[in-house]
């Protein structure tokens, strides 16, 4: 067990001591949390826990590789054992660093109801709904019941089934929501770094999450249909601005993009995270504007037309960012070039993807033959990620939760499985406006996209699951939490051999951290026999699954 086994009150003011930073703070708020926790307000500890969960879910999408790469987002052009999912084989201990934000969450929650803060108790609440199914999500059986119980002298939760777990999350949902709708305390618009004070707002955030967990156990819930439609006619993320997610204030690490010169000095390792090549053959293929703002252009792009060779070609991204390219003729005669013929995967193009699964010879992604000029990281044959993600902040570079258009994507895949009413292409449409709005697109573009043969949802049930997967998953790029959760339950879209991934099996969850196998072994041994099979591995099945 690790140390959300501390007394509560100790633990609640060494983390408000230390997470926060000082533009978030006023003079008064930084004294009274030295004097007492129940000292602290509402205000401050709202800001707190929003900004410590937003940046526990961003920085799986981006800064750590092992979800992105799993979804073919991202490759690794160094150390590539996140492109074939071996991160998974180990015990993670992201759910210690979830208990450690829901221990501010709990003592926030329980400091509200003494004042009667109404609100931010639901929305409180709506934060511990969200870290405990990303618990029992990715790793089955989890404490929850039991969980942060120190006080009362459990220092060993059990763990919960998951099925108990999923009912008590959408109860406390609703306990939310009736919450926030009742409370009348304001809810303060300089410490509401998500939502500005808008009560709305949080409201539709809860209810969208209650959306998305009954989608992901709705293979097991009889009356998921019922659910979704209640919720129809309730408050949900609909418009593009309605986005669960904070912004970058760019001045320290802390609350700097991670892909920034402030959190990476050194460009490498911004170049050992490449975009990979099923992402961006999609975004090709579609004729996508997104493309342009995440994907830079190849540095020394292949060309087979001898006339071109080193010509140069200046590019100027939609954010202003411009890029410089070379081209290089594949000449067969060039024994370095020869060489690498057989790894050449793309020619006159001037954005490339890296292939999924590519194993330790990195170097050679789609022929890149000068080694010594490229360095370590180096490669002038893939493109590198826009600059937008090197910097420190940006308006696009948001700590994100939940968006409008994963809301509105699970209403088309609901819509066309029948479980509600509604058109799935409308909802599907909105997904699609939504996230392109999102990034910056204007609405010509996006009206020109939506009205591509290809783009459109087609008449059978089969092919529109299809289609809405596709545009979900290119939705959820930097998402990545919701994107492997959602590759997981449904196997779309179906990427699970592409590349060299042939022979690799995907994973369907986290192992256990290693201590609950030492210093809590009888729950960890529990929660290891509902697995199918009873193993402690990646590929067990969690009761999502079975």
């Amino acid at each position: 067990m690790k140390s959300y086994i501390k007394i509560l009150s100790v633990a609640l003011l060494t983390t408000l001591a230390t997470s926060c930073s000082k533009d978030e703070l006023r003079i008064y708020d930084t004294t009274q949390q030295l004097d007492a926790v129940e000292s602290v307000n509402d205000p401050f500890l709202l800001a707190s826990v929003i900004k410590q969960t937003s940046l526990f879910y961003q920085n799986m999408g981006f800064d750590n590789r092992r979800l992105p790469s799993a979804v073919q987002h991202m490759q690794s052009n160094y150390q590539s054992g996140d492109n074939f999912y071996s991160g998974f084989k180990s015990p993670i201990d992201d759910m210690y660093s979830a208990m450690n934000i829901l221990k501010l969450i709990d003592g926030s929650i329980g400091l509200a109801e003494k004042r009667a803060s109404n609100a931010h108790k639901g929305i409180f609440i709506t934060f511990r709904v969200l870290l405990f199914s990303f618990m029992t999500d990715f790793y089955g059986d989890v404490y929850y019941t039991q969980a942060l119980k120190a006080r009362e002298g459990i220092l060993y939760p059990k763990y919960d089934k998951q099925a108990d777990t999923y009912a008590g999350l959408l109860k406390e949902l609703d306990e939310a929501t009736a919450l926030i709708t009742s409370g009348t305390e304001p809810i303060d618009k300089s410490y509401d770094l998500m939502f500005g004070g808008d009560k709305t707002k949080w409201i539709k955030f809860a209810n969208s999450l209650k959306l998305r967990l009954i989608m992901r156990a709705s293979g097991k819930l009889s009356d998921a249909g019922a659910r979704m439609t209640a919720l129809l006619n309730a408050p949900l993320l609909t418009d593009a601005t309605d986005n669960a997610s904070i912004a970058y204030v760019g001045t320290t690490a802390e609350n700097s993009w991670k892909g920034g010169t402030i959190n990476w000095g050194s460009v490498d390792e911004f170049n050992k995270r490449r975009p990979c090549k099923t992402l961006v053959d999609k975004l090709t293929d579609l004729k996508d504007p997104r493309l342009n703002v995440w994907v830079a252009p190849v540095e020394n792009p292949w060309t087979t037309d001898k006339t071109k060779d080193g010509q140069t070609v200046t590019t100027t991204d939609p954010n202003g960012f411009s890029y410089t390219s070379k081209w290089e003729y594949l000449d067969a005669s060039n024994k370095d070039i020869s060489a690498q013929l057989s790894n050449v995967t793309d020619t006159d193009k001037l954005y490339v993807g890296f292939i999924a699964g590519m194993l330790s010879d990195w170097k050679n992604g789609n022929g890149h033959y000068n080694t010594a000029a490229g360095g370590v990281v180096g490669n002038f044959k893939v493109s590198q990620f826009s600059q937008l993600f090197r910097q420190n902040k940006h308006n696009l570079l948001k700590a994100q939760i939940i968006n409008s258009d994963e809301v509105q994507f699970v209403l088309a895949e609901a819509a066309a499985k029948g479980l509600i009413s509604g058109s799935a292409d409308t909802y599907y449409r909105k997904g699609i406006t939504n996230s392109m709005l999102r990034w910056g697109i204007k609405q010509a573009d996006i009206d020109k996209y939506l009205a591509q043969a290809s783009v459109a949802l087609p008449s059978d049930k089969a092919g529109q699951l299809a289609k809405i997967a596709d545009q979900k998953w290119l939705a959820l790029f930097t998402v990545s939490t919701e994107a492997y959760l959602d590759l997981r339950r449904t196997g779309l879209p179906n990427i699970f051999s592409n590349g060299r991934l042939s022979g690799y099996t995907f994973p369907l969850r986290y192992r256990y951290p290693g201590n609950e196998l030492g210093q809590n072994r009888n729950a960890y041994d529990q929660g290891v026999s509902t697995l199918s099979p009873a193993t402690d591995n990646e590929f067990s099945k969690i009761w999502l699954l079975q």
